[in-house]
């Protein structure tokens, strides 16, 4: 399973089809405050971590993922810039 985690969810569903058009299927979006619910028992293989979390928001995650397997690959999304 591949988490995105976002705020806004029409960003994370994009990022979602852009991921499940590399033909991974098990994709899975979610708030900083719901992931691990909606991710169940599923094995989490992959976390992109969207631009728009607070910073606080991405150490708690952090600590969190690093708790449920501390191998997983994590991508930290970065926001479009102002240049």
């Amino acid at each position: 399973m591949i988490l995105v985690i976002n705020h806004g969810q029409e960003q994370a569903r994009s990022l979602k089809q852009l991921i499940e058009f590399m033909d991974t299927p098990d994709v899975l979006t979610s708030t900083p405050a719901e992931w691990r619910d909606r991710l169940g028992d599923d094995p989490l293989d992959a976390l992109f971590v969207g631009a728009d979390l607070s910073e606080s928001d991405v150490k708690q995650l952090l600590v969190d993922v690093g708790r449920l397997n501390p191998d997983v690959p994590i991508v930290m999304m970065q926001g479009e810039s102002s240049s």
